[in-house]
């Protein structure tokens, strides 16, 4: 396929993702300015933030990179989205502040940066989307706040107005390097097969007990992708909604951000891993500010929150013991010669631990089985491949804790890996 027909197919995936499963946002950009050209789109959903991480962009030189920041300033709509209304008109007010506003359109504001520095001329701009007058559903929450930038991104993109075909998604809390974008040239070969990218990270607070409950937390995570790795799993990748950049094609075929309050980039991910490489950038690291949180049902907030509260009652974090990865392990190794049993898949089950057995079958494995009978060979691998994702993987390794590999001390986990975490 020639540049011109891949960039033309690319725009009519793009238009028919837009045309059938884009937020309404999306449709008040027909009258965005025709001279707003920009490189690159940064994302970021923001929910009772001050204006601080819109000073660090300024002040970086990644403003001086041709940027659009797009900013969908949201709460949910509840009880506590509404006790903190004030913090999401603050910042809205913060935003047009720092800039001069160009262009408005239904909850859409367009604040131009150009005369925000005395020293160097600019061409970057904020997109401004005011989702807290009219407040996100509570059972969507981030996920549709990320979606809406995302959905914008793409929209604007297809319009011209955007060069990069990459949208990167981030949060208030990130410290973003020089290199974040630059990492994301086209000429990078690296990226030749990827469809997503998941930056390098480390948690910082000053406050010793919530930093010392993040770094638990992230060790945990490094441990959980090390075990991944150490498998051989195709889903070894970190799932941080703060460190993800993705291909707009990619993002398309995927049908974008699931509306979810917690897990968008879980779900997300797990679905482009299956169009392409989710590559990680080890050299580009992001500096995440550490801080508790309840905003969301699960993930770090909640995690170093409950990890302080264990330190407090003096116990041990516990997570999933090294086991469960060595399981997995003998697994995808026995896929590989499942189709010769696809018959009696029972019969291939017998290589495998009792207690692998057990969470295959309850995860679903001889319903699939039996639905890719008839597949070639390569088929049927590929079918297997993508039906034991990330989240079947999940589940498999809850299944084997469950049925006796309970959880252990983090710690001791890592001590007892048969895999180091760098």
């Amino acid at each position: 396929m020639t540049n011109n027909s891949a960039a033309q197919q690319q725009h009519k995936t793009c238009a028919k993702y837009l045309a059938h499963y884009a937020e309404p946002e999306a449709l008040l950009l027909a009258s965005f300015p025709e001279q707003g050209s920009y490189q690159h789109v940064l994302v970021i959903p923001a929910f009772e933030e001050s204006a601080q991480f819109i000073d660090r962009f300024i002040a970086s030189t990644l403003v001086e990179q041709q940027c659009l920041l797009i900013v969908v300033i949201n709460q949910p709509d509840s009880d506590f989205g509404r006790q903190h209304q004030q913090a999401q008109s603050d910042l809205a007010q913060s935003i047009t502040e720092r800039g001069e506003l160009v262009w408005q359109q239904g909850n859409l504001s367009l604040i131009d940066l150009c005369h925000s520095s005395r020293h160097k001329k600019l061409n970057a701009s904020i997109l401004m989307v005011n989702r807290y007058s009219q407040p996100i559903p509570g059972d969507q929450g981030v996920g549709l706040a990320r979606k809406i930038g995302a959905d914008l991104a793409i929209t604007l993109f297809t319009q011209g107005h955007i060069n990069a075909s990459w949208v990167h998604s981030t949060d208030a809390d990130a410290y973003l390097p020089d290199n974040y974008f630059t990492a994301h040239a086209v000429n990078n070969v690296a990226l030749k097969h990827a469809v997503a990218t998941c930056c390098n990270f480390y948690h910082y607070s000053e406050h010793q007990a919530i930093h010392q409950a993040n770094l638990r937390y992230e060790n945990a995570l490094r441990y959980y992708v090390a075990g991944l790795h150490y498998a051989q799993s195709p889903y070894a990748y970190f799932t941080i909604g703060s460190i993800l950049s993705f291909d707009m094609l990619a993002y398309c075929q995927a049908r974008g951000f699931p509306k979810r309050n917690a897990g968008e980039d879980f779900y997300l991910l797990n679905k482009l891993a299956k169009l392409g490489e989710v590559v990680y950038l080890a050299e580009v690291t992001i500096k995440l500010e550490a801080r508790p949180s309840q905003r969301v049902p699960f993930g770090t907030g909640p995690a170093v929150q409950n990890i302080m509260q264990l330190v407090e009652q003096g116990l041990d974090y516990q997570y999933y013991n090294p086991a469960v990865f060595v399981q997995l392990k003998a697994c995808l190794q026995a896929f590989e010669r499942l189709w010769q049993y696809r018959q009696q898949p029972e019969l291939w089950l017998v290589f495998l631990p009792k207690n692998s057995q057990q969470a295959l079958i309850s995860i679903g494995l001889l319903n699939f089985v039996a639905k890719q009978k008839v597949n070639k060979q390569a088929q049927f691998n590929k079918q297997l491949t993508v039906w034991f994702d990330s989240f079947k993987t999940l589940k498999f390794i809850h299944a084997l804790r469950d049925l006796g590999l309970e959880n252990i001390a983090l710690e001791q986990a890592i001590a007892d890996a048969p895999f180091s975490m760098s």
